[in-house]
């Protein structure tokens, strides 16, 4: 009997065979005893545009006479060096392993030498000018605050799901698993920004975005797929947040008084009260008021997270946790599109990379750091929610929801209840800008001209009836689908957008035939490797999981396995 885990496995092994040799096609570069660079195609030798044919062994010989060692035949199609190399390739461990990564030509970092070099280290500086003296200062973001942007936008509340989507698999090799989840989503985060300095560089523009980053590096039918992608994650989440935090609402009102019975005759109550309140609160304040209120609420957030942490110590059972009886890595596939999903933070990579002024080594820092402190958090916060419902059977049941009912729970209930409506509003607020910018790209005008006094400002209303509408009637009409819709959102929009578009961008800027300028130093090390296995694990996951949906696995096992 082949079980689903076989068959995801078979289908990821099919999918490396396939994609694992590197492109035929790719640019490298070689240099000849006078020290002159020769470019070249990694193509067979071919001695004929029109009627392309590879040279046989015993015709090389002849073509050593004809062809001097630094000689190049060049055309429109492609470049033939030196006979004598192509009859003797190297075939030393080190030239082999150099192909296998791939290697970014220094002459192509001519652009800002100064920069690339590491002479000067940003590439701009930010200016304030003081109206009363008529002098510039030097403003530049800060290391600690950059990496506290992207911490508090990864904690948000995809950590709600996290118990629930990693109860199956056992602590332990979902901690595994998330960590691997971690490293991939960092360096999915070093590869935008990469682009992004690039692109600066190139073009001479600050402000990139990410739909802008990929309507600019990639063809049509990628970039298309890249803007659906984007807008499904943001609505898919929306969607999660509205259902959750209908049901905190739902409870509230309840505390309150107000009974089963109005919640019953108004379907959905709950999620159009929270859609409101954040809906019209984010409408109507000020973006400097609203990112202050946002510090207070994250904070929050931490405060709540440190006493869950303090009481659930207390009663969590870590035996039964790290039992190797209930560690089931066969199912750690399963919880792949939570962990994706609740890592992600490469919305605010643009920002960072501003903040910093393009300075390679600080943006490096902000993101290997504002990544870590959230993977920390969330390894504690499985351990202590799963060691405190270790050994009971959740019967489908979301372990948060045993936690608030375990031991201590006159106080976790409302330190729960707290952290889950504090994380689902720092997470609205975040994400509702991220679809603002989405939406104002598509009608090609700026964010800052929608607010009041803006040239834009009669588009503001119809803008945020955008962002909440949709998603507001899907959770009011489905009030369980948090799980569902993040579940999707992981699968689907976390993988193509962050996962497997952008090694694709960074590979063609590397690697591609145009062999295009660059800026910034690959920011993420071992080449070729590591951007192909981030692509291929997208794919796999992708079709894992559009297989899974479609029921293509429960199809399998009943008219073939059975």
């Amino acid at each position: 009997m082949i079980t689903r885990t076989e068959s995801t496995m078979t289908l990821a092994i099919l999918l490396l065979l396939l994609t694992s040799e590197t492109s035929a096609f790719s640019t490298t570069t070689r240099r000849t005893s006078s020290s002159q660079t020769i470019r070249r195609k990694t193509l067979p030798f071919f001695i004929s545009t029109t009627t392309p044919t590879t040279a046989a062994p015993e015709n090389v010989a002849s073509l050593e006479n004809s062809i001097s060692p630094t000689t190049i035949v060049s055309n429109e199609s492609f470049l033939v060096v030196d006979a004598a190399s192509a009859a003797a390739p190297e075939h030393t461990i080190s030239s082999m392993l150099e192909r296998a990564v791939g290697k970014v030509s220094d002459d192509r970092f001519h652009l800002i030498p100064e920069y690339s070099s590491g002479k000067v280290p940003r590439l701009f500086s930010s200016l304030t000018y003081d109206e009363i003296t008529g002098q510039a200062q030097h403003v530049s973001g800060s290391v600690l605050g950059a990496a506290a942007l992207i911490c508090g936008t990864t904690i948000g509340a995809g950590v709600l799901a996290l118990p629930q989507a990693t109860a199956a698999a056992g602590f332990l090799p979902s901690s595994f698993a998330m960590i691997s989840a971690y490293v991939y989503m960092t360096m999915s985060g070093l590869l935008i920004a990469e682009l992004i300095m690039n692109q600066m560089g190139t073009t001479g523009k600050t402000g990139t975005g990410l739909l802008q980053l990929y309507k600019s590096s990639l063809n049509a039918p990628l970039s298309a797929l890249g803007s659906g992608a984007y807008f499904f994650l943001h609505y898919a989440v929306m969607i999660a947040y509205f259902a959750q935090g209908g049901v905190n609402v739902d409870g509230l009102l309840q505390s309150v008084g107000v009974g089963g019975s109005v919640l019953e005759a108004v379907p959905g109550l709950g999620q159009a009260v929270f859609a409101t309140v954040c809906g019209l609160s984010l409408y109507a304040t000020r973006p400097d008021a609203m990112q202050k209120v946002n510090n207070v609420l994250v904070a929050g957030v931490g405060a709540a997270f440190l006493g869950i942490l303090t009481i659930g110590a207390q009663t969590a059972d870590f035996g039964t946790l790290i039992d190797p009886v209930n560690q089931h890595p066969s199912q750690v596939v399963n919880c792949l599109p939570i962990l994706f999903l609740a890592l992600v933070y490469q919305n605010v990579v643009p920002t960072v990379v501003n903040q910093l002024e393009g300075d390679r080594t600080k943006v490096m820092q902000a993101i290997i750091a504002g990544t870590t402190a959230p993977l920390l958090m969330f390894l504690a916060w499985n351990a202590i929610v799963l060691g405190n419902v270790a050994g009971a059977d959740l019967g489908g049941m979301d372990p948060v929801a045993l936690l608030q009912q375990a031991s201590g729970g006159q106080v976790l209930g409302p330190l729960v209840a707290t952290f889950s409506s504090l994380a689902l509003v720092t997470s609205v607020i975040g994400f509702t800008h991220g679809l603002l910018d989405a939406w104002t790209d598509v009608f090609k005008v700026s964010p800052e001209t929608i607010e009041e006094n803006g040239e834009n400002s009669k588009l503001k209303a119809p803008l945020y009836a955008l962002v909440f509408g949709p998603p507001l009637l899907l959770s009011m009409a489905n009030p369980d689908i948090f799980y569902s819709a993040l579940e999707y959102g992981g699968a689907f929009g976390v993988s193509v957008l962050f996962l497997f578009l952008p090694p694709i961008m960074v590979w063609s800027e590397r690697y591609g035939e145009e062999a295009k300028p660059l800026v910034a130093k690959p920011m993420v090390p071992f080449g070729k490797l590591a951007l192909g296995s981030m692509y291929k694990i997208a794919a796999t996951l992708v079709l894992e999981q559009g297989a899974e949906k479609l029921g293509v696995f429960d199809y399998i096992k009943e008219h073939f396995l059975a």
